[in-house]
């Protein structure tokens, strides 16, 4: 009997998230109690309470492939990926598109229990990623624990899963403020690379708040950590607030009562798939900045091309280096940056700014100086199945590191 005790209790393990457990239901009612008043009257409060309750872990349940008729909702056709965790760009964004289209034909054919059920499994697929647990950390649990050594007393709690851990215990609130979710996009195409790109942000910030939250548990008196939880999800449940109101939008082709994003991605926000090779000096530690960038000795500087230009928004990196992103197809129509050396550059400094699709360069400056100041590029992106994006720095002279300081300046995705 004991054995079998064991059994069933490890069983239950893998039926269970390895991030939020009460958190589900305290993101989702969070975020539908935020939705248009059109769309909660559309849906109706029974079926929106199915939503956060029934329906909040469909994908739990369906886990080790013990309820098959489930598969209907969790299973996507010609798709492997984990419904739980942040996956490739390609596979998510077509996992994103076949998800929104499934909730829109249920709604427009009246079956709004079916349509909840996909919306369901949309939303907890989004949730996941965005608790500082197993889903969000670039580490192990044996890594964390080597990092964050636990007290003789802690030693039996896990810090990344939900069962034991220490990411979703304990009391704690999303606070009651006013928000107005945000359109993620006007058609499917678009909403599908913007949710898979809000997700990936979301993880990180989730990811950034591990260690503090694991620190304050095993060393602290946990109050910290408590409030880290309710911020997380506070985070988490603008973002299902968006998933859901974009979703429910598309269906029914009525787009009022919250807020639009930009049709000019700004690319900075994005987390890149992919960069190399490894940048030269200064920069060969960190690769590229954010908003920032460094002069010769390793100091941080504001972004910008020129002495009295101001400081900008986009990537500080050395040369060579390249950026990668892999987007939806046919979503972007151009590309456009302002691009220069760095204000901080030496006089032997000249790169050319090289824009690349799927491995084909399809646009290049001359070998641009210091002197010559900031420099508009702008590239038409191709349609095609995969778009795969690559910001590329060349140097004249790859010996001139430390005066090649590239700055790609205001770089974004124009509709």
């Amino acid at each position: 009997m004991r054995w079998l005790t064991i059994f069933v209790f490890i069983v239950s393990l893998e039926a269970t998230c390895f991030g939020w457990g009460q958190g589900h239901r305290k993101i989702r009612e969070w975020a539908v109690a935020r939705l248009p008043e059109w769309q909660r009257a559309w849906i109706g409060e029974e079926h929106l309470k199915r939503l956060c309750v029934d329906y909040k872990s469909l994908q739990d349940m369906h886990a080790g492939g013990k309820s098959p008729h489930l598969d209907p909702y969790c299973v996507v056709p010609g798709a492997r990926l984990s419904l739980h965790d942040v996956n490739g760009p390609e596979v998510s964004a077509r996992a994103n598109l076949w998800y929104l289209e499934r909730i829109a034909d249920c709604l427009q054919r009246g079956e709004t229990d079916e349509a909840m059920k996909f919306l369901g499994v949309l939303c907890h697929w989004n949730e996941d990623p965005g608790c500082p647990s197993a889903h969000s950390s670039p580490v192990t649990e044996a890594q964390l624990k080597i990092l964050i050594p636990p007290p003789k007393k802690m030693a039996r709690y896990n810090y990344l899963y939900g069962a034991g851990g220490v990411a979703d215990v304990g009391k704690y609130e999303i606070p009651e403020k006013p928000y107005r979710p945000r359109l993620l996009g006007r058609s499917r195409d678009v909403a599908a690379l913007r949710i898979y790109q809000h997700q990936r942000l979301l993880e990180r910030g989730a990811a950034a708040r591990i260690v503090p939250l694991v620190q304050d548990m095993m060393h602290g008196d946990g109050t910290r950590a408590a409030a880290m939880r309710a911020e997380a999800a506070a985070d988490n449940a603008r973002h299902i607030c968006d998933v859901i109101h974009t979703a429910l939008c598309l269906a029914k082709r009525r787009f009022d009562g919250g807020t639009e994003e930009p049709g000019a991605q700004p690319l900075e926000e994005w987390l890149p798939t992919a960069t190399g090779p490894r940048a030269p000096h200064p920069y060969y530690v960190t690769g590229f900045l954010v908003n920032q960038a460094m002069d010769a000795k390793r100091r941080l500087q504001p972004l910008a091309i020129a002495e009295g230009d101001g400081a900008r928004p986009g990537f500080g990196t050395g040369a060579p280096f390249r950026i990668g992103y892999t987007l939806a197809p046919n979503v972007h129509r151009r590309f456009t940056a302002v691009v220069g050396l760095h204000a901080a550059a030496g006089d032997k400094g000249a790169v050319s700014f090289e824009v690349h699709a799927n491995g084909k360069r399809i646009h290049r400056t001359k070998f641009l100086r210091a002197s010559d100041g900031p420099v508009s590029i702008e590239a038409d992106l191709p349609e095609t199945p995969t778009l795969k994006l690559e910001l590329v720095a060349v140097p004249e002279n790859p010996a001139d590191a430390l005066d090649n300081l590239v700055v790609w300046g205001d770089p974004r995705l124009v509709e």
